[in-house]
């Protein structure tokens, strides 16, 4: 997945509902891949407070994206990816820079998901979800939006209530790589 290599980028995009581990599993991705990693709640903290801080921080990560890949570089994007736009977003610029796509949904077995929610540290960040309550009410807002379908060769559920690393080693053998990377060889 170098700079260097011949084979078309990916875009990889994390797609979860909070507290999921997608920020775990793509950091942990990013480090053993060596690429680049878009957070888009990275971006949120700067523009909190603006109008529309929330789609500016979305436009933000897909522009940082879409550079990356232009620059024939594999990126991974985080986001909740909740909205079939995001997903329609991610196929567009792939395929507007000839880009491997593949989107990661992480999931957890409810009762460590709520444990995770529960156990959010408010001082981590001012716009993240804590607590299983605050995450139903978000659930009922959304009215299973987040529910759309997934092309089958773009997508991967990986369960992070099993160590990273493991979840990790699925999404590299989805990219075709064995579980020995070598970050210099092409991921066709």
């Amino acid at each position: 997945m170098s700079a260097t290599s011949s084979a078309a980028p990916w875009l990889i995009a994390m797609k979860g509902h909070p507290a999921t581990g997608k920020s775990v599993v793509a950091q942990a991705l990013a480090q053993r891949l060596r690429i680049p990693l878009i957070d888009k709640d990275d971006i949120k903290d700067v523009v909190l407070g603006l109008p529309n801080a929330n789609d500016l921080a979305y436009a933000a990560m897909w522009q940082i994206a879409a550079t990356q890949l232009a620059l024939g570089l594999s990126v991974i994007a985080v986001s909740p990816l909740s909205y079939p736009v995001g997903y329609a977003r991610a196929c567009e610029i792939a395929q507007r820079h000839a880009a491997r796509l593949l989107v990661v949904e992480t999931v957890l077995p409810e009762a460590e998901w709520r444990r995770r929610l529960d156990a959010r540290d408010p001082a981590d960040s001012a716009h993240k979800i804590r607590g299983w309550e605050a995450m139903q009410a978000m659930l009922r807002q959304y009215a299973g939006c987040w529910q759309y379908p997934i092309a089958p060769e773009h997508h991967l559920v990986v369960d992070t209530s099993a160590p990273t690393a493991a979840a990790v080693e699925q999404v590299l053998a989805r990219l075709g790589q064995s579980t020995h990377l070598d970050t210099e060889k092409d991921l066709s």
